[in-house]
């Protein structure tokens, strides 16, 4: 297809960073700047300069430099001998088709550097977008080639139109102008070639030979061809403005003032008819027959019957008719009239349609004001696109208009069997006319015809926006996969990518196709569907075949590749010239409504241009050079509204290559935004003085915005779709790219559940997300904003500073990192706020009026801006950025113009910005994927053509690789910035500033629901030694857990004073917890569990059964374990708790004293006021003895105790039953987890500042977790160390084990080594009790039945093993007769040493009196008597007994009061007698003088009763 020397470049057009940074070489060679695809056998000097002509055009389209250096122009045409001197005129010279042979010159007799007066430049016809020169004299034209006569070549133009003779005439160029001379004119010229001289000689019809005057800039036809002269020195782009204006103007030329039509219906899409609407025609046959029969009839009257008269009152009537008759001829002119106007105005809108000779000649500017992109095909006959009521349709004549078809979509493909100069038209508007993505996928070739296709579709790569895709020979199917999923990806964008194949790679392309055709749904009507590309949203590609122009094998059906419908063109004709359009499996668009309405559908595509629109190859590359220009000039120059609307790209394509990197670093610039260089970019703008945000491509090139030279506060509106989102990610994410977290930080508001800007919340830069839109969260938000002003407002002035400038200037000259960095409040959808909450917003712009000079700035979006934007946000905001908006009025409130209302939805994140200077610039955002990277981002596509064809040099992007959506992407790369941050730039700038602050964050995140348990590590303890009691042995204070840094209660939140802390209670002032019993259970599990894990002492007085049989099996863990049902233990614990420091642990340990249910306690007490006395002293005076005291309730405590506790817990369902509290508009409102804090916490806090309560998340533990800690004190106990309870609180056991002789022996050693006292039990310290009993004491043993009388005896012996014993029993033992006198007598006469016996009486009433005053008398010679018995009413008359009243000592069993310590002298019972509330067997009460003590029997083993062999057991009968 291209002659030899053709020089083609490919560019990095993939990358949409504009400029395009590089143009690689495909021949192997490593080029700078550009290279040969075929370099062919041109001279080498010729050569060698058009490479260097090349070069230096390249290396213009670096971002400043075309204002210094000469233009140069980059050509895609084959190189000439061309002399310096002529150069601007050689590149317009006509090269011919590949078909004839190339001449080295144009075919001109004179040199080929003759100065041409005129450039002839062919607008539509089979040699669209060709230019020739035409120099002084004459030169012919037409479609024979004439050969060179005498060695000269004659000045001759050839073009392809069929429709001109051999040579149909000639130009002749003078001093006067040029003129067009037809050679013999045919007497039956066709009315076209007659309508175009008339154009042309300014309406005068051409007549034989007369020459006929042409102008510069008017059209004219020859053939079949438009055509035109113009300047040597015209541009392309006013050449294209100038024929468009006199194209679309037919009757311009002709002298006469153009008629100015009405706009009717909807007249700028090309693909809607023009709606007109006539008058209904009157039928004037039927008018004239009522003309001229009221003169018939009254003549036949006026004769027969003789009255004259009637004739004249007929011919009256008849005149009336015949005015009738023609105004209605003047209604039907008017109506045929109204109808033309419309068909002109239908034809005008299709000449304004960019054709492929305008692409040739100017290039894209001609798609700039392109609002529906078509492929025009070319001219010819056919009837306008019309439709209305009264429509004449069958009597319209057919107009020669262009004709046209829409861009391919999902829904409608095209397949092509076109000749090749038709197909180059077609494939240049194409790739021109497409807004999404151009894929071209290659097979192998098996004809001649096949290559020259495939040629033709390669070169197709050198336009933006097209890639090439050959498969490899091995790996095809891995190929077709990484095919397949580059493909689905661009499914998702706003335009479906365009697949454009010959029909030959079907077969291997088909399993493609059906993959991403699969599961595709319209979303459009068919009717509006094929308007544009970007209207049609449809999960699958666009599809283009390409067949053989000389027909398809049978093998190859195309039906089988498109999903719905497709058009069919093919060139017909005797040359060729024509092309015949329809539609398969497409129904047109019905007529809507269909009632009387009659249209011609420009959708219908059916029909033939007879004058087909043809590219020779020189004006193909031409087209493909205007459209490599168009996309270097976009960065170069400043682009127009419309091209700045649609440069979309990619926020990971904005990136340098290395060298523009390297400069952008030595000149301090931000454009830079590679992830391998942020932390470069951190530490050079540590303290920049402004923060860039990049907003987009304007008409300057990138477009970077300041929040303090364009602030300091931003508007943003945008309708649903219109990138409002996007924009705001690219702030966003463009600043934390380009400033440190020190620097900048980052408040995110987003109140669609983070759909927006929860991908950026993984930034080390975001120091708060709010995702939610909940009241309280936004005025818990406002709150700590406001005091995080107030704190800098503090600061600065401590610093002696007025502005947050200042204080970076300070920072910087102390050479220390920035404490508060530069805040940057992302609002979207702000409107939620305004309707929902005015206070809200007014409060909002209150913060952002004190915090302009603080480092405070807002960026506010909304998609409805009417009605949002006040005069507070006006006065406030000094930017505002609108991208499409839904009313004039919404841009107007914005912008103060209405064109953002106008903005395509085909463009979203196009929009403009108002600056504080009042200038308004149009620019397009990004769209957000991830970030850039030099190592990866987006590489350059490089197609090597090797021997099984193209394939792609390039590895696949890194990007690709990884795969996702943009959300996974964008999420990604904040987790790779955050990643950099934490693991090579926060190490670094803590090690340089020594003095590390408190991480900043204004905005906490919400409160946990709770609080975790702290690990603490036990203390260890030293073992101490067996037999001694460990309350009694001085422990060493623990240095670690609540014992030092006290119990913590949870994470606390002051928002109106910004504080948010972990907070933990030091046990120094009382602490009330108001909460249910299943609410509080956690908490207090927590604080158990940290007082356990210190092995600090807790008493734990509870009044909750569940709670207390849960921690039952556990008693032995707590200092004390008092249930509901145990009021005598309550009253001794309380007793025992006046004592200050009871543990001995003054300056260490402060025991933990835990009220639980102090509602049911003070109910339980009310009969017992002392008790309640001895509580209320506990909790009012129990911290200044040394304990940390808490209680818990679930009413408010009533009375005294109200103003027991100095700080206050509140639940959420408290607070809900307490009405004073709920119903107070300044009382925060907690979570369900939460706790409201009330008190002197508070207070240490924010001092005397006033408060109604603070939020805590509680620190809670499961009761497994304190099972937990409980275990582990066990095992620690178990291993010997010092870590068990004491015993000066603890309840008794229900009973304790006979200790062993050893012990027993050693106890009475160290005890009673005179032998003066009776070991008769143990306390609950487990602590031996003596009884002093002199030489024949009698010891009096009172207890009810079952008690335990029997086995304190036997108890007895065992424990004074030294000592007999005598054992008499009442009831008579195995006999059941009590002992008689003489039998008593006996027995105590059997004793050996009396002196070292015990006597034991059990059941003493059973006794006679005359045996109880036998030893009463004989009581003197034995160690000591006990006497047991069960009181009975007439006991007073015992002789024993009446004896023994009043004595001092004795042996009470479980005495139920003072009434049964009736025989000693005892005030009070000993109140820890109980257990659980009850005193079981053994438990008994020794009276020893002024001593009265509880103790417990233990229990008599087997073993050692066998061990003990001095007890002698007499039976009681004789």
């Amino acid at each position: 297809m291209f002659s030899e020397g053709m020089t083609l470049f490919f560019l990095d057009h993939h990358n949409t960073t504009l400029p395009y940074p590089r143009v690689l070489r495909l021949d192997g060679e490593a080029a700078p700047n550009g290279i040969q695809l075929h370099p062919g056998s041109v001279g080498g000097a010729n050569q060698q300069a058009l490479e260097q002509a090349l070069n230096q055009a390249l290396q213009h389209s670096a971002p400043g430099s075309h204002d210094t250096a000469p233009e140069t122009t980059f050509q895609l045409r084959p190189a000439q001998n061309q002399d310096p001197s002529g150069a601007s005129d050689a590149l317009n010279i006509h090269i011919p088709n590949e078909s004839q042979p190339l001449n080295p010159q144009p075919l001109n007799s004179q040199p080929l550097n003759a100065p041409a007066v005129s450039l002839l430049h062919i607008l539509r016809g089979p040699d669209a977008g060709a230019t020739f020169p035409i120099s002084r004299g004459r030169t012919s034209l037409g479609r024979a080639a004439l050969a060179a006569r005498g060695g000269e070549q004659p000045r001759h133009i050839h073009l392809q139109d069929p429709f001109l003779k051999p040579v149909h005439g000639n130009f002749y160029a003078d001093s006067s102008g040029i003129r067009w001379i037809e050679k013999r004119p045919a007497a039956n010229e066709s009315s076209e070639k007659a309508q175009g001289g008339k154009r042309a000689q300014g309406g005068k019809r051409a007549q034989g030979t007369e020459p006929r005057i042409l102008r510069w800039n008017e059209p004219f036809r020859l053939g079949s061809s438009l055509c035109m002269l113009t300047s040597p020195s015209a541009d392309g782009e006013r050449i294209a403005e100038n024929a468009n204006a006199t194209a679309t103007s037919p009757e311009s030329s002709s002298g006469e003032p153009a008629q100015t039509l009405a706009p009717l219906g909807d007249a700028g899409n090309p693909f809607e008819p023009v709606v007109v609407n006539p008058p209904a025609p009157r039928k004037l046959k039927q008018i004239l027959l009522s003309v001229c029969l009221p003169i018939v009839v009254g003549l036949i009257i006026a004769l027969v019957t003789g009255m004259w008269f009637l004739l004249l009152m007929s011919a009256a009537s008849s005149l009336l008719m015949l005015l009738h008759f023609f105004g209605g001829r003047a209604e039907n002119r008017a109506a045929s009239q109204q109808t033309h106007q419309a068909a002109l105005q239908e034809k005008e809108r299709a000449l304004a349609l960019p054709t492929a000779g305008d692409l040739a000649i100017s290039g894209p500017s001609a798609l700039h004001d392109a609002v529906y992109p078509a492929i025009v095909l070319g001219c010819g006959p056919r009837q306008p696109y019309l439709r209305g009521r009264n429509l004449p349709l069958g009597t319209l004549e057919k107009q020669d208009a262009p004709h046209y078809l829409p861009l391919p979509t999902p829904a409608l493909g095209h397949y092509l069997k076109l000749e090749e100069a038709h197909l180059r038209a077609y494939l240049v508007q194409l790739v021109a006319g497409y807004p999404g993505s151009v894929h071209v996928l290659l097979a192998g070739a098996d004809s001649a015809d096949q290559q020259r296709i495939n040629r033709l579709m390669q070169t197709l790569a050198v336009v933006p926006g097209v890639s090439v895709h050959c498969l490899p020979g091995v790996q095809q199917e891995k190929y077709l996969q990484a095919l397949q999923s580059s493909l689905q990806s661009e499914l998702s964008a706003s335009v479906p990518p365009l697949i454009l194949m010959p029909l030959q790679a079907s077969a291997i392309y088909a399993p493609l196709l059906a993959a991403l055709t699969s599961g595709a749904v319209a979303e459009s009507s068919q009717s509006r569907a094929f308007a544009s590309p970007r209207e049609q949203k449809m999960n699958a590609p666009a599809l283009c075949v390409l067949g053989s122009a000389e027909g398809d094998s049978s093998a190859h059906a195309p039906g089988a590749l498109f999903g719905a419908a497709w058009i069919e063109c093919a060139s017909e004709g005797s040359h060729r010239q024509s092309i015949r359009y329809r539609t398969q499996g497409y129904a047109a668009p019905a007529v809507q409504p269909t009632e009387g309405v009659y249209q011609v559908h420009p959708l219908a595509c059916e029909g033939l241009c007879q004058h087909a629109d043809g590219l020779s190859v020189e004006a193909f590359c031409a087209a493909l050079e205007n459209l490599y220009r168009a996309g270097c000039e976009q960065e170069q120059g400043a682009l127009s509204e419309a091209q700045v609307h649609q440069s979309a790209h990619l926020f990971s394509s904005l990136q340098f290559s290395s060298l523009q990197a390297q400069n952008a670093r030595q000149k301090n610039r931000t454009e830079d935004m590679a992830v391998e260089s942020v932390l470069q970019r951190w530490s050079a703008q540590r303290y920049a003085s402004d923060i860039r945000c990049y907003l987009g491509v304007s008409s300057g090139g990138s477009l970077n915005i300041g929040l303090s030279e364009h602030g300091p506060h931003w508007l943003l509106g945008g309708t649903t779709g219109a990138g409002k989102s996007q924009l705001l990610r690219s702030l966003v994410l463009s600043a934390a790219l380009r400033y440190p977290p020190e620097r900048l930080g980052l408040i995110l508001v987003d109140f669609k559940g983070s759909a927006g800007l929860g991908p950026l919340a993984q930034l080390p830069h975001a120091l708060s997300v709010l995702s939610n839109f909940d009241v309280s969260a936004v005025e818990r938000a406002l709150e700590f904003l406001r005091a995080d002003i107030h704190r800098r407002e503090v600061d600065l002035q401590a610093l002696g500073v007025n502005s947050y400038r200042d204080y970076l200037a300070s920072c910087q000259a102390a050479g220390t990192t920035p404490r508060y960095p530069e805040l940057l409040i992302v609002v979207d959808e702000f409107r939620m706020l305004i309707d929902s909450m005015p206070d809200a917003m007014a409060e909002l712009m209150r913060i952002a009026t004190i915090g302009r000079s603080l480092g405070l700035h807002l960026v506010l979006a909304t998609q409805r801006p009417q009605g949002a934007i006040s005069q507070d946000i006006r006065a406030n905001i000094a930017t505002s950025i609108c991208l499409r908006v839904a009313s004039a009025q919404d841009s107007y409130n914005l912008l103060e113009h209405e064109s953002a209302a106008y903005i395509s939805a085909a463009h979203p994140g196009a929009g403009y910005v108002r600056l504080p200077d009042g200038r308004s610039l149009p620019f397009r955002a990004p769209l957000v994927d991830a970030v850039p990277s030099s190592s990866d981002a987006r590489p350059v596509q490089v197609l090597g053509l090797e021997e099984g064809g193209w394939r792609e040099l390039t590895a696949a992007s890194a990007v690709q690789k990884l795969g996702g959506n943009e959300d996974e992407l964008l999420i990604r790369s904040a987790q790779q910035i955050r990643a950099l941050y934490e693991r090579e730039y926060a190490p670094k700038t803590h090690q340089k500033n020594a003095a590390v602050q408190d991480e900043y964050c204004p905005i906490p995140p919400e409160l946990p629901e709770n609080t975790p348990l702290p690990v603490a590590q036990a203390p260890a303890s030293e073992p101490v030694a067996y037999g001694i009691d460990p309350a009694a042995t001085p422990q060493e204070p623990a240095d670690s857990g609540a014992a030092s840094e006290g119990y913590l209660l949870g994470e606390l939140e002051i928002a109106r004073y910004g504080v948010r802390r972990p907070i933990s209670w030091s046990g120094q002032q009382a602490l009330a917890l108001l909460a249910q019993s299943a609410e509080r259970a956690p908490m207090l599990y927590g604080l158990l569990a940290q007082a356990f894990a210190a092995r600090t002492p807790v008493v734990l007085l509870t009044s909750d059964g569940a709670l207390y049989r849960d921690l039952e099996p556990y008693a032995g863990a707590f200092e004390s374990l008092v249930g509901a049902q145990e009021l005598s233990h309550l009253r001794f614990c309380l007793e025992q708790l006046r004592t200050p420091n009871l543990w001995g642990t003054e300056g260490s340990t402060r025991p933990l004293i835990v009220v639980d249910g102090l509602d049911s306690w003070l109910e339980a007490l009310v009969r017992q006021p002392d008790t309640e006395n001895l509580l209320y002293d506990l909790l009012s005076q129990g911290c200044r003895r040394g304990y940390s005291v808490v209680f818990t309730s679930a009413l408010n405590p009533r009375g005294r105790f109200a103003a027991a506790a100095h700080s206050t817990l509140l639940s959420r369902r408290f607070l809900d039953a307490d009405l004073m509290r709920s119903t107070s508009k300044d009382y925060p409102t907690p979570a369900q987890s939460h706790y409201c804090v009330e008190g002197a916490i508070n207070e240490d806090l924010i001092g005397d500042q006033p408060l109604s309560a603070s939020i805590l998340s509680p620190c809670v533990a499961g009761f497994q977790e304190l099972v937990q800690v409980l275990r582990g004190n066990a095992a620690s106990t178990s291993s010997g160390s010092n870590t068990r309870p004491g015993t000066l609180l603890r309840q008794f056991p229900e009973y304790y084990r006979m200790p062993s002789a050893e012990y027993v022996t050693a106890a009475h050693a160290a005890c009673n080594p005179q032998g003066a006292k009776l070991l008769v039990a143990f306390d609950r310290r487990q602590m031996p009790v003596w009884l002093s009993a002199p030489a024949g004491a009698v010891v009096p043993v009172q207890g009810s039945r079952a008690a335990g009388k029997s086995t304190l005896l036997e108890s007895i012996a065992q424990l004074n093993p030294q000592l007999s014993a005598l054992v008499l029993e009442g009831s008579g033992g195995a006999t059941g007769e009590p002992p008689s006198v003489e039998r008593t007598r006996a027995l105590l006469d059997s004793v050996k040493n009396p002196a070292r016996t015990l006597v034991f009486v059990d059941d003493l009433q059973y006794l006679s009196p005359a045996v109880q005053q036998l030893l009463l008398e004989r009581r003197g010679e034995f160690r000591a008597t006990l006497v047991a018995y069960t009181p009975w009413p007439r006991r007073a008359s015992s002789p024993l007994l009446a004896a023994l009243m009043g004595c001092s000592r004795a042996l009470l069993l479980a005495p139920a009061s003072l009434a049964d310590a009736d025989m000693c002298t005892v005030t009070a019972l000993p109140l820890d007698r109980f257990t659980q509330g009850e005193q079981p067997a053994g438990r008994l009460v020794v009276v020893d003088g002024a001593s009265v003590c509880a103790a417990q029997v233990p229990l008599t083993l087997t073993t050692a009763a066998q061990a003990v062999t001095a007890t002698q057991k007499v039976p009681a009968t004789v």
